[in-house]
């Protein structure tokens, strides 16, 4: 992993996500939920999305792949009080049975991975009809290959696309009526509505979040974020 994902997990950084929570809401309100839908927060983090999900009503499942995250997620489900338990899992091998839901969230996740695996375990676990929403990095201008190197390689991730790409992929994934929901010009850093703060913090990735800080400013005329649902 790399160490901005690190530094992510040891701040318990919640709603890292561009746009934050505030831009999940508005996403949830969209799409007008009903109880019986059972939902997947895939790359849930600290579990504030799956948290709210909860809040409402709802059945909501909770994955992701680093350990400390999903410690920190169910330690927030449990204050809560909410019957839901994050279990360690990749997005690229989903521990559930085809079509197990009609929802699935992912909220910068996709970036992170091998694509085409994931997008298509993605698919597998969605009943007919079932909705994908998702909110990614995205390249609203190109970088130089040498600044595209040094992205990539600062946060890991495996894919930066623009918009049109973003879609050509799901598409291909076989996904359906693809919509784009929100794509900001802006990749402006929403504040964290909090952090879970882990014990010992190592002093390196103090310096990684001052370097993420630092990217987002030198290159906000080239990475945004989108937002886009599908339909299996």
């Amino acid at each position: 992993m790399s160490d901005y994902v690190e530094m992510l997990a040891y701040f318990g950084v919640s709603g890292a996500h561009p746009g934050g929570i505030e831009l999940t809401k508005t996403m949830i309100d969209h799409t007008k939920l009903h109880p019986d839908q059972r939902i997947l927060d895939a790359g849930c983090g600290t579990g504030q999305t799956a948290a709210y999900l909860g809040h409402l009503g709802l059945q909501v499942e909770a994955i992701d792949t680093h350990p400390m995250m999903v410690e920190k997620a169910n330690l927030r489900f449990k204050r809560e009080g909410l019957p839901i338990s994050a279990k360690q899992a990749s997005v690229e091998q989903l521990p559930f049975a085809d079509g197990s839901f009609s929802l699935l969230i992912s909220e910068s996740v996709l970036s992170f991975t091998h694509l085409k695996a994931a997008l298509a375990e993605m698919k597998r676990v969605l009943s007919p009809g079932g909705k994908l929403i998702a909110n990614e990095a995205v390249l609203k201008a190109p970088l130089s290959p040498e600044d595209l190197t040094a992205v990539q390689g600062f946060y890991g991730f495996r894919s930066l696309f623009s918009p049109a790409e973003w879609e050509m992929q799901v598409k291909a994934a076989g996904f359906r009526d693809i919509r784009i929901l929100s794509f900001d010009e802006h990749m402006g850093q929403e504040e964290p509505t909090e952090m879970e703060l882990s014990a010992h913090i190592p002093p390196s990735l103090y310096d990684t979040l001052q370097t993420h800080h630092d990217l987002i400013q030198t290159h906000q005329q080239h990475l945004s974020h989108i937002l886009f649902e599908c339909t299996v």
